[in-house]
Parts: structure tokens; sequence; C-alpha cells
């Protein structure tokens, strides 16, 4: 898997690190006759040539560079949003584990990492434990705040604009840092996360025109962490 490992890297490298945003530009403008397109499919080729163990198996290069230019050329008659760009990097990393599989993959390995991850009481656990803090915990937190939700939204109309469906993120990232913290044993990161959210909050929240808000929010933010806390710290115990 360390070849697999290396490829990625290197995919990551020439795609982001090494590809300038002048590079980019030519390719948008002058498509499949941009000579970056091409510069930039040939590097990637080699550096994979150059990580590859056998340096006999020409095929390989000849792959990447086929491919990788037959997917930056479909992305570029796309549009420029972030559904084309996971696809076009899905599609690369695709290619480079396919090219393992045919070359290096090692007998047995699907079938015995397939095994490992059904069989991980581990891993299905954690992955119970985020699906529950993204998703039943945003109905419960909802019900739970919903007596005091048409005060604050009242004052939210008089006092601030605030962006579609903004509280509803925040809510699922701070569950998601919290929980995550309470998995690897970082308390500290619990308490840097509340100090973070204050500070960026207390212009938002000062005055007596807004208590309600302010209450309201922390009303929701100390639910939100509680359970958090609560299902991380259930998850370990059952680990």
């Amino acid at each position: 898997m360390l070849l697999v490992y290396q490829w990625i890297f290197i995919h990551l490298l020439a795609d982001f690190v090494l590809q300038s945003k002048k590079m980019v530009r030519h390719k948008q403008r002058f498509k499949y006759r941009s000579w970056q397109l091409w510069l930039h499919c040939f590097i990637h080729a080699a550096l994979i040539y150059l990580l590859s163990p056998d340096k006999t198996i020409w095929a390989i290069p000849l792959i990447i560079f086929v491919t990788h230019y037959l997917i930056d050329l479909w992305k570029l008659y796309r549009k420029d949003n972030l559904l084309y760009f996971v696809l076009d990097q899905a599609a690369h990393i695709a290619v480079l584990i396919a090219v393992w599989c045919i070359f290096y993959q090692p007998g047995g390995w699907w079938q015995h990492l397939r095994t490992a991850i059904l069989q991980s009481r581990q891993g299905w656990l954690i992955a119970s434990g985020y699906i529950i803090i993204i998703f039943p915990l945003s109905y419960i937190l909802g019900y739970a705040t919903q007596r005091w939700r048409q005060e604050a939204e009242d004052n939210f109309a008089r006092t601030s604009i605030s962006l579609s469906a903004a509280g509803k993120w925040i809510g699922i990232f701070e569950r998601v840092l919290v929980f995550t913290f309470v998995l690897i044993n970082h308390f500290e990161g619990i308490g840097f996360l509340i100090a973070a959210k204050s500070i960026l909050r207390f212009n938002d929240i000062k005055g007596d025109h807004v208590r309600k808000e302010a209450e309201y929010v922390l009303i929701g933010t100390l639910m939100s962490f509680a359970a958090s806390i609560i299902t991380g710290l259930a998850v370990k115990l059952l680990l």
C-alpha cells in the first residue's frame, strides 16, 4: 500500500503545488490546444514513473498521461464548481488505485481489506457516532430549543442579517469537532473551540437589545456541546 500513498502524494503535489494559476488559466482558455495541459500531464506521468518500483513497465506512465489528459479535458468543458472538482479528483485517484491493482496488488488484498472493514467493531461504532451527532442530534436539538426559537427569530429579523442555514452548518461542524476531540482524548480542544466561538460571536450578541438572541445562542451551544461530549464518551465506553 505504500506505493499507493506515494502516488496519491505525487498527484496532490503535481495538481496543487506544481500547477500555477497561470497554467490553469491557460488550460481554461485554450482547452485541448493548451500546451500547459500537455506539460501538466507529462509532469504527472514522469513523477509517477520515477516512484514506480519497476522502471520497465512503460504502460504505467502512458496510462497516467492519457487518463489525466482525458479527465482534465473533460473538466475544462464543465462548470467550475465543487461537484466537478470533487469528481475530477476522485477520478484521478481512482485511476491511480486501478493502475496499482493491475500491476502491483498483492494477492487477495481486496478480500482482506473488505473483511477487515466489515468486521471492525471500532470502525462501525465510530461511524455510527458521527452519524448520530450530524443527523439525529440536529432534530433533537431543534425540538429541544423550539420553545425559544420563535422569540429569538423575531429578534433576529430586527437586529441582524444571517446567511441561509448558516446556524445549521455551524452546529454540525462544531459537534463533529467536539466528538473528535473526545475520541482522541484532547478535551482542551473543546475549550479552545468554545473560546473561539465566544470571541467571534461577541460583537453580534452584546447589548440589551439582543439579549434574547444571546440567550438562545448560549442555550443551543451548551446543548450541542453537551450532547456531543456525552455521545463521544458513550462511544469510547463501548470501544
